[in-house]
Parts: C-alpha cells; sequence; structure tokens
C-alpha cells in the first residue's frame, strides 16, 4: 500500500513534525521521497539548521538524506559544494545563512545531501510561494523543526504528519502529546460553524496559554484562534476548555497521520493504549508497515 503515501503527499506542501529530537523525521523524509519519485519529481528541504552529521544535543549520529536525479532541494551553496551528488543552481535565495546562500537546486547526480532551511516562518512562507509560482513544484515536503509544530502555520493549505517517538519513560507525556494532537486538529473553521452570527465569539491573538483562560468572557460559545498551533495548553485543558465552548480557527490544517517509532514498546501494547484512548487518527508505524 506504499500508494497511500504518494496519495497523500502529491500536489500538496507537507509537513513532518517530531515530537523530540531524534524522532525519525530524517528517516520518514526518506522513505516518503523514494515513493514520490515513482511519480513525481519532488521538492524538499528542513527549517533551521540540518547540516550537522550528529545530532548536536545527544552526539548520535544522524541519517542522511538522500537525493536522486530529477529531485529539487532547498539548501546552502555551502552544503551543495560539499555533497557528492551534483546539481544545477535553479535560483538563488535572497537568504544568508551561516552556512552559506540558500539555493535552489535540481539533482543531476543522485548521492547524499546535508540539508540546510529557512531560519524563520516568513522566509519559509516565501520559499514555498517561489517553488508553486514560479518553479511549478507543487509537491513539496519540509523536514519541520523538532518538537515545534508553528512552522505549519506558515503555509496555508499545508498538511502535516505528527511523527512521534515513544518509550517506556516518557510514554505518559507521549501519549498526552498524541492526544492533544489529535484533538486539536479537529476543531472547525470559523466559517463552519453553524448560526455564528448568534454566538459570542471571543478572539485570542497569539498564544492561547494557561495565563489566558482567565481572559475569556463567562458567556462565550465561541473562542477564535488564529490556527491550532497557538495552542499550549495539555490534553485535560483543552477537554476541559471544550466543555464550557467551542474552539476554532481563522485557518485550519489537515493532519494526515501519526507516524509512531516505538523504542521499547511492543505494537500490541501501544495499540491497546490507542483503543483505550480513542485514538482514531490513522497511525503508521516503523518500520512503516501497512
Amino acid at each position: 500500500m506504499n500508494s497511500i503515501i504518494t496519495e497523500q503527499l502529491v500536489n500538496k506542501t507537507t509537513f513532518l513534525v517530531g515530537n523530540k529530537k531524534n524522532a525519525g523525521k530524517t528517516t520518514f523524509l526518506n522513505y516518503a521521497l523514494a515513493q514520490l519519485r515513482k511519480i513525481v519529481q519532488p521538492a524538499f528541504f528542513t527549517i533551521g539548521i540540518d547540516g550537522e552529521a550528529t545530532d548536536l544535543l545527544f552526539d548520535a549520529p544522524k541519517p542522511k538524506v538522500y537525493t536522486e536525479i530529477g529531485d529539487y532541494i532547498v539548501t546552502s551553496s555551502l552544503m551543495i559544494n560539499k555533497s557528492d551528488a551534483l546539481f544545477e543552481i535553479i535560483h538563488v535565495f535572497p537568504y544568508k545563512t551561516v552556512l552559506g546562500r540558500l539555493v535552489l537546486a535540481k539533482t543531476l547526480r543522485s548521492g547524499n545531501i546535508e540539508l540546510v532551511g529557512s531560519e524563520d516562518n516568513k522566509q519559509l512562507g516565501e520559499i514555498v510561494a517561489y517553488l508553486r509560482n514560479e518553479e511549478n513544484i507543487n509537491t513539496i515536503i519540509i523536514d519541520g523543526a523538532a518538537s515545534r509544530v508553528t512552522q505549519v502555520a506558515s503555509i496555508k493549505n499545508s498538511y502535516f504528519y505528527f511523527i512521534i517517538k515513544l518509550d517506556q519513560k516518557s510514554i505518559n507525556s507521549d501519549i498526552n502529546k498524541l492526544r492533544t494532537i489529535a484533538l486539536i486538529s479537529k476543531f472547525r473553521s470559523i466559517d463552519e460553524i453553524d448560526a455564528i452570527e448568534n454566538k459570542v465569539v471571543f478572539e485570542i491573538k497569539g498564544a492561547l496559554t494557561e495565563s489566558k483562560l482567565s481572559m475569556i468572557p463567562d458567556d462565550c460559545d465561541v473562542l477564535l484562534l488564529n490556527d491550532f498551533t497557538k495552542i499550549f495548553l495539555d490534553f485535560t485543558q483543552v477537554t476541559e476548555l471544550t466543555r464550557k465552548l467551542e474552539i476554532s480557527y481563522k485557518i485550519t490544517y489537515q493532519l494526515v497521520s501519526f507516524v509512531v517509532i516505538l523504542k521499547d514498546m511492543m505494537k500490541e501494547d501501544f495499540v491497546k493504549i490507542v483503543e483505550n484512548h480513542h485514538i482514531k487518527e490513522t497511525i503508521l508505524y516503523n518500520p512503516y508497515e501497512y
């Protein structure tokens, strides 16, 4: 069923978001690219600097990104020169990083490439707009920053995979994160709410944090946020809030699937946990069994 991956990714801008460092985003990126290349020439890049050979926090070897002929990549000029692949420079972006200026390149000879990406969401949005509007590249995968989903909000009508690495020592917090993402990704946009003109709408600009809960009026029917990445509450807090009012967004984004990497847990045991918590979202398991 590898076609599932291609159906989910073709002609879309998709983020790979992880719950922690070394969650498996790059491994999944390589896997997804291998499926996509059968039908399209994808573009891919990262957020921030991903070019170190080992993880800076844990000093663990990082999986390399492999690029094949016909791929489009965004990375720095220094990484292009260091790669054992061969590229044609298509465009030079007006963004400098500590590892050189960002460029769009097309792969002419396959090899490994280290990725360096935009340093903020504004640059990210401009890069995606250039790929779509100037180069007519519509299948784009972005390797997102660890433990952050806020970059998803930089691109309208985007999709995301949430890649979560679970182990026994952090299982409770990991499951809580998974449940929270599943819950808040399903809230409707403000335009989809029935009879909205008869309801009291209160908008919170910026992040919804615990400290802002007291700002919400008692007669509020609908709490309006820009998007789901602005919710900085845990599952219990969000659930309690939804008992009082409806949470809606100005902009909605689609969760494609959870990708779960089980470190020291049997798949059968995790499936039972998912069932107990009534998590019904699609889950892909490492090594991406279908």
